[in-house]
């Protein structure tokens, strides 16, 4: 009988023992494996589709190298359609699909907990730079979504993401794997502490930061440390502990400051400055502000740092957040040209620099012009699904209508 399109495919069993393929799943070469299907068990992209759920168009688009899969999800997704035989899904770093059988000599089937930590282990041993690359590329990725559809949109996956990496180190043997691992985990961790304090969630945002900060520790890697610390302060300001976050990010700053470069010195400046108007300490505030100023203009620091975000526009803005605190008569020019400068992929920050500049046009007496950015302000934070945005352009529209 003719089977259905629907069954899985039937794949000769040297296929996956070829070299060719076991390097494509190492490489995690997606548009290769199609390749490599088509040659060798004469698999088209429709029948490939049908059993993965992967739409033709896109594995059209992995075919000819547009997209590269970095999810995991869909990476197993697709092994699982193609019934991947486990010691193929170990080349991916997926983990197998049924516990192996118990050693020879073995009295009986070893106990679930001892048979699930083998199967750990042996999946983490599988975990190589190329793996530990397109773990560190699907945090980017979800780091772009954030900043343009908000933390709701993708918080879900991220969590996914962090857990998956967590059990990989946890489970991780060699020291040389390690590190590399803990270093993507701190990102990542980081990245889930501050989508937490943008919904509100700030008990989870601590431990998103402990998270992070342990693993950029096991990493060896001060800028994340100081990174993840300097954020983890904001769960304080947002908690109205603005002194105690004073502390914390001068801390940050006193333990890292000799082995981090300029862009994250002056970020933690920055951060300085804002917990210091918090405060209510001006003085120190711009004191904080300047010097952060003069770090940022040495200009890059030719390291990677997909995690900052910081120029001389950010800091403007970031400027201006904290200036409103003391009435500075210049604070609304300075924020009108940094909304003017600021990248539009920023879609959350647009709303935190509308909702300043509102603020400050309001001090300055133009009420409407400030209800028209507070309306774009309140719009955006809608959209991104922002709860500490909302919360802001409410309290400030609560103060315009009782000035009015």
């Amino acid at each position: 009988m003719r089977g259905s399109a629907f069954d899985p495919p039937a794949i000769p069993a040297d296929f996956w023992a070829r070299p060719d393929v076991r390097d494509a799943l190492r490489q995690r070469n997606i548009g290769g494996l199609l390749r490599l299907l088509r040659k060798w068990a004469g698999l088209s992209q429709t029948r490939i589709a049908t059993a993965t759920g992967v739409a033709q168009g896109r594995l059209s688009e992995y075919a000819t190298g547009k997209h590269m899969v970095t999810a995991v999800n869909v990476w197993e997704r697709v092994a699982d359609g193609l019934e991947m035989p486990d010691a193929a899904r170990a080349f991916l770093g997926l983990a197998p699909r049924q516990p192996g059988p118990p050693a020879a000599g073995s009295s009986g089937a070893e106990p679930k907990p001892e048979a699930e930590l083998l199967r750990q282990i042996a999946t983490a041993r599988n975990i190589d730079p190329a793996v530990v690359r397109a773990l560190q590329s699907e945090t980017d990725a979800i780091r772009l979504l954030d900043r343009r559809l908000g933390a709701p949109a993708v918080a879900h996956k991220l969590d996914a993401h962090v857990s998956d990496i967590e059990t990989s180190l946890r489970h991780s043997l060699r020291p040389g794997q390690r590190g590399p691992l803990a270093a993507v985990l701190a990102d990542a961790s980081a990245l889930a502490g501050w989508q937490a304090i943008d919904m509100g969630r700030l008990a989870a945002a601590w431990a998103h930061f402990e998270r992070a900060t342990a693993a950029a520790r096991e990493a060896g890697d001060p800028c994340l440390l100081a990174f993840a610390a300097g954020e983890q302060a904001y769960v304080l300001l947002d908690l109205h502990r603005s002194h105690e976050a004073l502390d914390m990010v001068r801390a940050a700053y006193d333990d890292t400051h000799a082995a981090i470069p300029h862009q994250i010195r002056g970020w933690l400046r920055a951060a300085e400055g804002e917990m210091a108007a918090a405060a209510a300490q001006e003085t120190d505030c711009r004191r904080a502000l300047d010097i952060a100023a003069r770090e940022i203009g040495h200009g890059p620091s030719g390291e990677e740092l997909p995690y900052l975000a910081l120029n001389l526009t950010h800091l403007a803005r970031w400027r201006g957040n904290c200036l409103i605190h003391f009435g500075d008569p210049e604070t609304a020019g300075e924020l009108a040209a940094a909304l003017e400068a600021m990248d539009g992929t920023f879609t959350r920050a647009e709303a935190g620099v509308r909702c300043d500049l509102a603020a400050a046009l309001h001090v300055t007496g133009e009420r409407d012009e400030a209800r028209r950015h507070l309306t774009r302000a309140s719009e955006l934070a809608q959209l991104t699904g922002s709860a500490r945005q909302r919360r802001r352009t409410r309290e400030l529209a609560r103060r315009i209508g009782e000035a009015a």
